[in-house]
């Protein structure tokens, strides 16, 4: 496995559709997964270090795994079929360990908000090599999207 670090949001000038660029080391190059607006509001809050009075559901989660007594040991990017990726979170509690298939965003917003690493599986490099943006692209980002509630302010 390959350990990929978060490297922000952007949206794709085309769709308007939201993007989570993960850095993958190994390459020198980021890989961008398009995700909804939902998981994407989510991931935000979290790399600005924000939360709502409230929580939200990958926050509810956490705390619902926490606690059960159980830890977000990693999320895993494991497939990308038909321009669809595909996640698995993986949960420990003692001795067991239990993996739960995911959508990358999901997996991806829980990871930020429980410190877990986030890899992609080593198998899934040749596939998606392709796709791969050079950093380039992380230069290019603009600020992260505004948080709705500032907007209305």
């Amino acid at each position: 496995m390959i350990k990929v670090d978060i490297a922000g949001m952007s949206l794709d000038q085309r769709t308007e559709a939201p993007v989570v660029l993960l850095f993958v080391p190994t390459e020198q190059k980021c890989l961008p997964i398009w995700i909804g607006p939902a998981e994407a509001a989510s991931i935000a809050l979290a790399l600005r270090g924000q939360s709502f009075s409230r929580p939200l559901t990958h926050d509810l989660l956490a705390t619902v795994i926490d606690g059960l007594g159980g830890k977000v040991e990693r999320v895993v990017i494991t497939d990308q079929r038909e321009s669809t990726y595909y996640a698995r979170v993986i949960l420990g509690r003692d001795r067991e360990v239990v993996a739960i298939d995911a959508r990358p965003s999901d997996g991806i917003a829980l990871a930020l908000r429980t410190q877990a690493p986030v890899y992609l599986e080593t198998s899934l490099l040749p596939k998606i090599r392709d796709s791969l943006l050079p950093l380039e692209v992380l230069e290019q980002m603009g600020p992260p999207p505004p948080d709705p509630d500032e907007e209305d302010a």
